[in-house]
Protein backbone atom coordinates (compact mmCIF):
# COMPACT_ATOMS: atom_id res chain seq x y z
CA UNK A 1 0.00 0.00 0.00
CA UNK A 2 2.87 2.40 0.72
CA UNK A 3 4.12 1.77 -2.83
CA UNK A 4 0.77 2.90 -4.22
CA UNK A 5 0.74 6.04 -2.06
CA UNK A 6 4.21 7.08 -3.11
CA UNK A 7 4.04 6.32 -6.81
CA UNK A 8 0.42 7.22 -7.58
CA UNK A 9 0.41 4.37 -10.10
CA UNK A 10 -3.28 3.64 -9.51
CA UNK A 11 -4.38 7.04 -10.78
CA UNK A 12 -2.08 6.77 -13.77
CA UNK A 13 -3.35 3.35 -14.85
CA UNK A 14 -6.95 4.45 -14.30
CA UNK A 15 -6.41 7.43 -16.62
CA UNK A 16 -4.60 5.31 -19.22
CA UNK A 17 -7.41 2.73 -19.15
CA UNK A 18 -10.01 5.44 -19.61
CA UNK A 19 -8.22 7.16 -22.48
CA UNK A 20 -7.64 3.81 -24.18
CA UNK A 21 -11.35 3.12 -23.80
CA UNK A 22 -12.23 6.51 -25.29
CA UNK A 23 -9.93 5.93 -28.26
CA UNK A 24 -11.11 2.39 -28.98
CA UNK A 25 -14.79 3.19 -28.44
CA UNK A 26 -14.75 5.42 -31.53
CA UNK A 27 -13.42 2.47 -33.58
CA UNK A 28 -15.13 -0.57 -32.02
CA UNK A 29 -18.54 0.80 -31.08
CA UNK A 30 -20.25 -1.19 -28.34
CA UNK A 31 -17.58 -3.91 -28.14
CA UNK A 32 -17.64 -5.65 -24.77
CA UNK A 33 -13.86 -6.05 -24.51
CA UNK A 34 -13.46 -2.29 -25.02
CA UNK A 35 -15.97 -1.66 -22.22
CA UNK A 36 -13.78 -3.75 -19.91
CA UNK A 37 -11.22 -0.93 -20.06
CA UNK A 38 -13.89 1.45 -18.77
CA UNK A 39 -14.75 -0.90 -15.90
CA UNK A 40 -11.06 -1.21 -15.06
CA UNK A 41 -10.77 2.58 -14.99
CA UNK A 42 -13.66 2.85 -12.54
CA UNK A 43 -12.24 0.25 -10.18
CA UNK A 44 -8.77 1.77 -10.21
CA UNK A 45 -10.05 5.32 -9.68
CA UNK A 46 -12.23 4.18 -6.75
CA UNK A 47 -9.14 2.56 -5.25
CA UNK A 48 -7.29 5.82 -5.82
CA UNK A 49 -10.04 7.69 -3.96
CA UNK A 50 -9.67 5.37 -0.98
CA UNK A 51 -5.89 5.72 -0.89
CA UNK A 52 -5.84 9.50 -1.36
CA UNK A 53 -9.18 10.42 0.21
CA UNK A 54 -7.70 13.42 2.05
CA UNK A 55 -6.05 14.99 -0.99
CA UNK A 56 -8.08 13.81 -3.94
CA UNK A 57 -7.34 16.00 -6.94
CA UNK A 58 -10.00 14.18 -8.97
CA UNK A 59 -12.72 16.09 -7.12
CA UNK A 60 -11.22 19.56 -7.55
CA UNK A 61 -12.13 22.31 -10.00
CA UNK A 62 -15.28 20.77 -11.45
CA UNK A 63 -18.74 22.40 -11.78
CA UNK A 64 -20.54 20.09 -9.38
CA UNK A 65 -23.81 21.99 -9.77
CA UNK A 66 -23.77 20.85 -13.40
CA UNK A 67 -23.15 17.27 -12.33
CA UNK A 68 -26.19 17.65 -10.08
CA UNK A 69 -28.29 18.57 -13.12
CA UNK A 70 -26.95 15.55 -15.01
CA UNK A 71 -27.69 13.31 -12.01
CA UNK A 72 -31.30 14.53 -11.72
CA UNK A 73 -31.91 13.84 -15.41
CA UNK A 74 -30.44 10.34 -15.18
CA UNK A 75 -32.19 9.54 -11.89
CA UNK A 76 -35.63 10.55 -13.18
CA UNK A 77 -35.39 8.43 -16.31
CA UNK A 78 -34.13 5.53 -14.21
CA UNK A 79 -37.31 5.86 -12.12
CA UNK A 80 -39.30 5.98 -15.37
CA UNK A 81 -38.73 2.22 -15.62
CA UNK A 82 -41.18 1.78 -12.73
CA UNK A 83 -44.20 2.63 -14.87
CA UNK A 84 -43.29 0.28 -17.72
CA UNK A 85 -43.94 -3.41 -18.27
CA UNK A 86 -40.40 -4.21 -17.13
CA UNK A 87 -39.77 -2.23 -13.91
CA UNK A 88 -36.75 -4.36 -12.98
CA UNK A 89 -34.89 -2.67 -15.84
CA UNK A 90 -34.33 0.16 -13.36
CA UNK A 91 -31.27 -1.70 -12.06
CA UNK A 92 -29.61 -1.65 -15.48
CA UNK A 93 -30.52 1.99 -16.08
CA UNK A 94 -29.16 3.09 -12.69
CA UNK A 95 -25.94 1.22 -13.45
CA UNK A 96 -25.59 2.97 -16.81
CA UNK A 97 -26.42 6.31 -15.17
CA UNK A 98 -23.57 5.81 -12.71
CA UNK A 99 -21.27 4.97 -15.61
CA UNK A 100 -22.29 8.15 -17.45
CA UNK A 101 -21.65 10.36 -14.41
CA UNK A 102 -18.19 8.82 -14.05
CA UNK A 103 -17.61 9.25 -17.80
CA UNK A 104 -18.41 12.98 -17.69
CA UNK A 105 -16.22 13.49 -14.61
CA UNK A 106 -13.34 11.47 -16.06
CA UNK A 107 -13.29 13.48 -19.31
CA UNK A 108 -12.89 16.63 -17.22
CA UNK A 109 -10.17 14.98 -15.14
CA UNK A 110 -8.18 13.87 -18.19
CA UNK A 111 -8.46 17.30 -19.81
CA UNK A 112 -7.12 19.01 -16.69
CA UNK A 113 -4.52 16.38 -15.94
CA UNK A 114 -3.18 15.54 -19.40
CA UNK A 115 -4.35 18.39 -21.62
CA UNK A 116 -6.86 19.14 -24.35
CA UNK A 117 -4.44 18.06 -27.08
CA UNK A 118 -4.17 14.47 -25.85
CA UNK A 119 -7.92 14.03 -25.42
CA UNK A 120 -8.87 15.38 -28.84
CA UNK A 121 -5.92 13.60 -30.42
CA UNK A 122 -7.44 10.31 -29.25
CA UNK A 123 -10.86 11.28 -30.59
CA UNK A 124 -9.53 12.44 -33.95
CA UNK A 125 -7.26 9.45 -34.59
CA UNK A 126 -9.98 7.06 -33.48
CA UNK A 127 -12.44 8.59 -35.96
CA UNK A 128 -9.80 8.68 -38.70
CA UNK A 129 -8.89 5.00 -38.21
CA UNK A 130 -12.62 4.20 -38.34
CA UNK A 131 -12.77 6.02 -41.68
CA UNK A 132 -9.81 4.06 -43.09
CA UNK A 133 -11.24 0.73 -41.92
CA UNK A 134 -14.62 1.59 -43.43
CA UNK A 135 -13.01 2.44 -46.77
CA UNK A 136 -11.00 -0.79 -46.58
CA UNK A 137 -13.94 -3.14 -46.03
CA UNK A 138 -16.80 -1.41 -47.86
CA UNK A 139 -17.95 -2.72 -51.24
CA UNK A 140 -15.95 -0.50 -53.63
CA UNK A 141 -18.33 -1.13 -56.54
CA UNK A 142 -21.15 0.68 -54.72
CA UNK A 143 -19.05 3.26 -52.89
CA UNK A 144 -20.29 6.20 -54.99
CA UNK A 145 -23.88 5.03 -55.43
CA UNK A 146 -24.96 3.62 -52.08
CA UNK A 147 -24.53 5.15 -48.67
CA UNK A 148 -21.26 4.41 -46.85
CA UNK A 149 -22.62 1.44 -44.91
CA UNK A 150 -21.92 -2.28 -44.52
CA UNK A 151 -18.21 -1.52 -44.30
CA UNK A 152 -16.19 -2.05 -41.12
CA UNK A 153 -17.99 -4.61 -38.93
CA UNK A 154 -17.53 -2.64 -35.69
CA UNK A 155 -18.66 0.73 -37.08
CA UNK A 156 -21.95 2.24 -35.85
CA UNK A 157 -24.88 0.31 -37.33
CA UNK A 158 -26.70 3.49 -38.30
CA UNK A 159 -24.96 5.36 -41.12
CA UNK A 160 -26.19 8.66 -39.60
CA UNK A 161 -24.17 7.92 -36.47
CA UNK A 162 -21.17 7.07 -38.63
CA UNK A 163 -21.48 10.51 -40.21
CA UNK A 164 -21.69 11.99 -36.72
CA UNK A 165 -18.39 10.31 -35.78
CA UNK A 166 -16.69 11.78 -38.84
CA UNK A 167 -18.06 15.26 -38.05
CA UNK A 168 -16.85 15.00 -34.45
CA UNK A 169 -13.43 13.95 -35.74
CA UNK A 170 -13.31 17.09 -37.91
CA UNK A 171 -14.07 19.33 -34.94
CA UNK A 172 -11.40 17.56 -32.86
CA UNK A 173 -8.92 18.08 -35.72
CA UNK A 174 -9.59 21.82 -35.60
CA UNK A 175 -8.90 21.83 -31.85
CA UNK A 176 -5.63 19.97 -32.46
CA UNK A 177 -4.65 22.62 -35.03
CA UNK A 178 -5.47 25.36 -32.53
CA UNK A 179 -3.58 23.76 -29.64
CA UNK A 180 -0.51 22.54 -31.53
CA UNK A 181 -0.27 24.94 -34.48
CA UNK A 182 0.04 21.92 -36.81
CA UNK A 183 -2.33 22.91 -39.57
CA UNK A 184 -1.44 19.94 -41.79
CA UNK A 185 -4.16 18.13 -39.91
CA UNK A 186 -6.67 19.93 -42.15
CA UNK A 187 -5.77 17.43 -44.87
CA UNK A 188 -6.86 14.24 -43.04
CA UNK A 189 -9.82 16.27 -41.75
CA UNK A 190 -10.72 16.81 -45.43
CA UNK A 191 -10.83 13.02 -45.86
CA UNK A 192 -13.18 12.80 -42.88
CA UNK A 193 -15.38 15.38 -44.60
CA UNK A 194 -15.39 13.26 -47.77
CA UNK A 195 -16.39 10.29 -45.63
CA UNK A 196 -19.20 12.36 -44.16
CA UNK A 197 -20.41 13.21 -47.67
CA UNK A 198 -20.28 9.53 -48.70
CA UNK A 199 -22.59 8.59 -45.83
CA UNK A 200 -25.17 10.83 -47.57
CA UNK A 201 -26.35 11.81 -44.09
CA UNK A 202 -27.84 15.27 -44.18
CA UNK A 203 -28.34 15.65 -40.44
CA UNK A 204 -24.67 15.41 -39.37
CA UNK A 205 -23.58 17.58 -42.30
CA UNK A 206 -26.06 20.33 -41.48
CA UNK A 207 -25.23 20.13 -37.76
CA UNK A 208 -21.50 20.44 -38.56
CA UNK A 209 -22.00 23.46 -40.84
CA UNK A 210 -24.15 25.26 -38.26
CA UNK A 211 -21.65 24.47 -35.49
CA UNK A 212 -18.78 25.87 -37.55
CA UNK A 213 -20.71 28.97 -38.63
CA UNK A 214 -20.68 30.37 -35.10
CA UNK A 215 -16.87 30.48 -35.17
CA UNK A 216 -16.87 33.31 -37.70
CA UNK A 217 -18.08 35.61 -34.94
CA UNK A 218 -14.95 34.85 -32.91
CA UNK A 219 -12.12 35.21 -35.39
CA UNK A 220 -11.49 38.83 -36.27
CA UNK A 221 -7.98 38.29 -37.61
CA UNK A 222 -7.25 35.51 -40.12
CA UNK A 223 -3.64 34.55 -40.83
CA UNK A 224 -2.36 33.63 -44.26
CA UNK A 225 -1.59 30.05 -43.21
CA UNK A 226 -5.24 29.58 -42.24
CA UNK A 227 -6.33 30.71 -45.69
CA UNK A 228 -3.79 28.44 -47.40
CA UNK A 229 -4.70 25.31 -45.46
CA UNK A 230 -8.42 26.00 -45.81
CA UNK A 231 -7.99 26.52 -49.57
CA UNK A 232 -5.99 23.27 -49.79
CA UNK A 233 -8.75 21.40 -47.96
CA UNK A 234 -11.33 22.81 -50.38
CA UNK A 235 -9.14 21.71 -53.30
CA UNK A 236 -8.96 18.14 -51.92
CA UNK A 237 -12.74 17.93 -51.59
CA UNK A 238 -13.26 19.55 -55.01
CA UNK A 239 -10.88 17.07 -56.66
CA UNK A 240 -12.86 14.25 -55.11
CA UNK A 241 -16.07 15.59 -56.65
CA UNK A 242 -14.37 16.19 -60.00
CA UNK A 243 -12.73 12.79 -60.47
CA UNK A 244 -15.60 10.71 -59.07
CA UNK A 245 -18.59 12.65 -60.45
CA UNK A 246 -20.14 12.15 -57.02
CA UNK A 247 -21.63 15.65 -57.03
CA UNK A 248 -24.76 14.64 -58.96
CA UNK A 249 -25.41 11.70 -56.62
CA UNK A 250 -25.01 13.85 -53.54
CA UNK A 251 -27.13 16.64 -55.02
CA UNK A 252 -29.94 14.17 -55.72
CA UNK A 253 -29.74 13.00 -52.10
CA UNK A 254 -30.03 16.57 -50.85
CA UNK A 255 -33.02 17.26 -53.10
CA UNK A 256 -34.77 14.13 -51.83
CA UNK A 257 -34.49 15.53 -48.30
CA UNK A 258 -37.48 17.78 -49.00
CA UNK A 259 -39.78 14.85 -49.69
CA UNK A 260 -38.38 12.71 -46.86
CA UNK A 261 -38.80 15.52 -44.33
CA UNK A 262 -42.56 15.04 -44.57
CA UNK A 263 -42.11 11.36 -43.63
CA UNK A 264 -40.21 12.39 -40.51
CA UNK A 265 -42.83 15.02 -39.65
CA UNK A 266 -45.42 12.25 -39.85
CA UNK A 267 -43.41 10.17 -37.35
CA UNK A 268 -43.12 13.13 -34.99
CA UNK A 269 -46.84 13.87 -35.25
CA UNK A 270 -47.67 10.27 -34.34
CA UNK A 271 -45.14 10.24 -31.47
CA UNK A 272 -46.52 13.47 -30.03
CA UNK A 273 -50.09 12.17 -30.22
CA UNK A 274 -48.93 9.11 -28.27
CA UNK A 275 -47.07 11.28 -25.76
CA UNK A 276 -50.14 13.38 -25.01
CA UNK A 277 -51.91 10.26 -23.74
CA UNK A 278 -49.57 10.38 -20.71
CA UNK A 279 -48.35 13.98 -20.83
CA UNK A 280 -46.94 14.50 -17.33
CA UNK A 281 -44.65 11.52 -16.64
CA UNK A 282 -44.66 9.85 -20.04
CA UNK A 283 -45.00 6.18 -20.96
CA UNK A 284 -41.80 5.16 -19.24
CA UNK A 285 -38.23 4.40 -20.19
CA UNK A 286 -38.85 1.40 -22.49
CA UNK A 287 -41.59 2.95 -24.63
CA UNK A 288 -41.16 2.52 -28.38
CA UNK A 289 -43.36 3.36 -31.32
CA UNK A 290 -45.37 0.80 -33.28
CA UNK A 291 -46.09 2.87 -36.33
CA UNK A 292 -46.19 2.39 -40.10
CA UNK A 293 -45.17 5.58 -41.91
CA UNK A 294 -46.48 6.96 -45.17
CA UNK A 295 -44.22 4.74 -47.32
CA UNK A 296 -44.99 1.52 -45.46
CA UNK A 297 -41.96 1.34 -43.18
CA UNK A 298 -42.37 0.03 -39.63
CA UNK A 299 -41.03 2.68 -37.25
CA UNK A 300 -40.01 2.07 -33.61
CA UNK A 301 -37.98 5.21 -32.79
CA UNK A 302 -39.09 8.84 -32.79
CA UNK A 303 -36.16 10.03 -34.97
CA UNK A 304 -35.58 12.84 -32.47
CA UNK A 305 -34.20 12.62 -28.94
CA UNK A 306 -36.31 15.62 -27.94
CA UNK A 307 -39.56 13.98 -29.05
CA UNK A 308 -38.40 10.71 -27.49
CA UNK A 309 -37.83 12.49 -24.17
CA UNK A 310 -41.44 13.72 -24.16
CA UNK A 311 -42.74 10.28 -25.12
CA UNK A 312 -40.78 8.45 -22.41
CA UNK A 313 -40.65 11.05 -19.64
CA UNK A 314 -43.49 13.47 -20.25
CA UNK A 315 -43.36 17.14 -19.31
CA UNK A 316 -41.13 16.37 -16.31
CA UNK A 317 -38.59 14.64 -18.55
CA UNK A 318 -38.65 17.50 -21.05
CA UNK A 319 -38.01 20.04 -18.29
CA UNK A 320 -35.07 18.02 -16.96
CA UNK A 321 -33.59 17.67 -20.45
CA UNK A 322 -34.13 21.40 -20.99
CA UNK A 323 -32.27 22.16 -17.74
CA UNK A 324 -29.43 19.89 -18.89
CA UNK A 325 -29.22 21.63 -22.27
CA UNK A 326 -29.47 25.15 -20.80
CA UNK A 327 -26.72 24.31 -18.33
CA UNK A 328 -24.56 23.03 -21.19
CA UNK A 329 -25.31 26.12 -23.28
CA UNK A 330 -24.31 28.35 -20.37
CA UNK A 331 -20.91 26.65 -20.19
CA UNK A 332 -20.62 26.74 -23.99
CA UNK A 333 -21.26 30.49 -23.87
CA UNK A 334 -18.50 30.87 -21.27
CA UNK A 335 -16.13 28.75 -23.35
CA UNK A 336 -16.87 30.86 -26.43
CA UNK A 337 -15.95 34.08 -24.63
CA UNK A 338 -12.83 32.47 -23.13
CA UNK A 339 -11.46 31.86 -26.62
CA UNK A 340 -12.57 28.21 -26.74
CA UNK A 341 -15.16 28.55 -29.47
CA UNK A 342 -14.46 25.09 -30.90
CA UNK A 343 -15.52 23.44 -27.64
CA UNK A 344 -18.75 25.42 -27.83
CA UNK A 345 -19.14 24.30 -31.46
CA UNK A 346 -18.80 20.64 -30.47
CA UNK A 347 -21.69 21.02 -28.05
CA UNK A 348 -23.81 22.92 -30.56
CA UNK A 349 -23.13 20.16 -33.10
CA UNK A 350 -24.36 17.55 -30.62
CA UNK A 351 -27.60 19.44 -29.93
CA UNK A 352 -28.29 19.87 -33.64
CA UNK A 353 -27.38 16.26 -34.45
CA UNK A 354 -29.97 14.82 -32.06
CA UNK A 355 -32.81 16.87 -33.53
CA UNK A 356 -33.21 14.10 -36.13
CA UNK A 357 -31.65 11.14 -34.30
CA UNK A 358 -34.06 9.13 -32.19
CA UNK A 359 -32.00 6.73 -30.06
CA UNK A 360 -32.25 7.62 -26.38
CA UNK A 361 -29.16 8.86 -24.59
CA UNK A 362 -29.09 6.55 -21.55
CA UNK A 363 -27.52 3.15 -22.13
CA UNK A 364 -24.28 1.22 -22.22
CA UNK A 365 -21.13 2.45 -23.99
CA UNK A 366 -22.03 3.23 -27.57
CA UNK A 367 -22.91 5.95 -30.03
CA UNK A 368 -24.67 8.26 -27.57
CA UNK A 369 -21.61 8.28 -25.31
CA UNK A 370 -19.56 9.66 -28.21
CA UNK A 371 -22.14 11.99 -29.76
CA UNK A 372 -24.10 13.26 -26.73
CA UNK A 373 -22.23 12.78 -23.47
CA UNK A 374 -18.70 13.42 -24.74
CA UNK A 375 -19.56 16.88 -26.19
CA UNK A 376 -21.38 17.72 -22.93
CA UNK A 377 -18.38 16.60 -20.87
CA UNK A 378 -16.03 18.69 -23.05
CA UNK A 379 -18.08 21.84 -22.60
CA UNK A 380 -18.51 21.26 -18.86
CA UNK A 381 -14.78 20.83 -18.29
CA UNK A 382 -13.16 23.45 -16.10
CA UNK A 383 -10.21 23.99 -18.42
CA UNK A 384 -9.79 27.64 -19.50
CA UNK A 385 -7.82 29.14 -22.36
Amino acid sequence: MSFLKNSNKVEFFSSVSFMAFLFLMTIFTGAGKVSNLFHLSIMLMMLHWVIHRKENIFLRGFPWASIGVVTLFLFYFSLANLWTENPWNIISTIKHSFYLIFFVCMVNYCINRYGVLKLHGLIFFGCFILLLLTFLFVDKSTLLTNRLENGFFAAPENVIDLGGYFALGILSALIIARESGKHWIYLPASLLFIGLLLTQSRGPLLALLIALAVLFAQYKHVHLRHILYTALSIVVVSLFFYFTDYGSEFYARIISAYAQSFIRFGIWQHALSEAFVHPYFGWGFDKQLTFVNSIGQHVTTTHSVYVSTFLKGGVVGVLLLASLIINGMYHAYKKFHQGLGLEASIYLFSLMFFVTQGMFVIGGPGETWVLFWLPLAVVLSSRKS
